[in-house]
């Protein structure tokens, strides 16, 4: 029994893979589904009445098989109900929902004019559901495959419970073969960073080499604003427009506001450097300047000592000269202002002397004294104004 049942769940899964990879690969509608069940354990399934008539919102009174009914409002356009279902001792649990009318503040929710029914197996563990899903997934691309994961985790979709060989049908079908095929069209649709990768590439922004990323968007009232991977899958699968741009990565925006920042600091010192320079050698030009004018004047100030000390050496020699000029008669004048005794003195030795050497002829006549000449006359008529020395 129990090999008997291994190799039927065997085959299960092999048809399995096929119809997964085939819808996904293909997409066209796969073959219906329905959710497994942790034994023991609460499982959150969906139900879906078919209601085509007008309803917007409308009751259901639903049915779980060992549980107490609950009633639930589902609403257009796809009129779901979740709802938790904790099986025991069983191997498969069944569901079944009626429409039942019920009022709520006096006003009354109609019943939604539908039956239904469906039927979950209990396992006991999913690993075989998830090694197929894993598997399935790896076979469309990376690109693919996150799109997927993502669009059936925006809907909710529990994958790596859902097998997709069980006999029943489930709301959750439609939504997988929804996602298999927008995918295709969101992966298809131009992107602003082409074939690059959209979390880091070289580009070029103002002219300035940098890192960008790429990015999903949305135009809303004339404005365009970044959103988010899954929001444009979101927009994708409810068929709304969405586009994509590009941008410099924050980290390449930081490192380059860094080294434009380090640039305007280095500008700014090598300014402030050429201005104080410029200060600097200003100041040099104007102590030089001072410096010279000082020197001119310790020149021309040495220039005017040097000039007034050749004057006075110059009056000096004058005054040397003159008085070198002067009469010899002067110079005795002045010799018996200061001695009367040394001209006598002179005049009995020169007699002496003629006597001894008997120089005097005797018949020569005496010679004439010259009239005796006062000193202050001779003083007033000799001796020369002295000339006035510059002061």
């Amino acid at each position: 029994m129990q090999s008997n049942s291994i190799c039927e769940r065997a085959l299960k899964l092999g048809g399995f893979v096929a119809a997964l990879l085939g819808g996904l690969a293909l997409a066209v509608p796969v073959k219906a589904g329905q959710y497994q069940l942790l034994a023991e354990q609460a499982n959150t399934v969906v139900v879906a009445a078919r209601v085509q008539n007008a309803e917007q919102v409308c009751n259901l009174e639903i049915s779980i098989q060992g549980q107490a009914s609950l009633e639930r409002e589902v609403r257009a356009p796809y009129f779901e109900a979740r709802i938790d279902i904790t099986p025991q001792d069983a191997e498969s649990v069944v569901v079944t929902w009626r429409g039942k009318s019920k009022r709520v503040n006096d006003e009354v929710v109609n019943a939604c004019p539908t039956l239904g029914r469906t039927q979950f197996q209990v396992v006991n563990d999913n690993v075989a559901l998830r090694a197929t899903w894993l598997s399935g997934l790896a076979a469309m691309g990376q690109a693919k495959a996150e799109c997927v994961r993502t669009a059936l985790q925006l809907d909710r979709v529990r994958i790596e419970w859902f097998d997709m060989n069980s006999q029943e049908s489930s709301p959750e079908d439609w939504k997988i073969q929804r996602a298999m095929g927008q995918c295709d069209a969101f992966l298809a649709q131009k992107k602003a960073w082409g074939e690059q990768n959209p979390k880091s590439f070289a580009c070029v922004q103002s002219g300035v080499k940098t890192r960008c990323e790429g990015f999903y968007s949305v135009t809303e009232n004339g404005k365009t604003r970044p959103i988010s991977a899954e929001a444009a899958i979101r927009r994708q699968l409810d068929k709304q427009p969405w586009g994509t741009g590009v941008r410099e990565t924050a980290g390449a925006k930081v490192a380059r506001q860094k080294q434009e920042q380090a640039l305007k600091d280095q500008q700014l010192a090598e300014e402030q450097a050429k201005v104080k320079a410029a200060i600097e050698a200003r100041e040099r030009e104007e102590q030089m300047a001072i410096e010279a004018i000082a020197a001119q004047a310790r020149e021309r100030k040495a220039k005017a000592e040097a000039d007034h000390a050749r004057r006075l050496q110059e009056l000096e020699r004058r005054e040397q000269e003159r008085l070198e000029k002067r009469s010899w008669m002067l110079k005795q004048l002045e010799k018996l202002k200061s001695d009367p005794k040394a001209d006598a003195k002179s005049d009995a030795k020169s007699d002496g002397k003629g006597d001894a050497k008997g120089d005097v002829k005797s018949d020569a006549k005496p010679e004439a004294k010259p009239e005796q000449v006062k000193p202050k006359d001779a003083a007033a008529s000799d001796v020369k104004p002295e000339e006035p020395k510059p002061k």
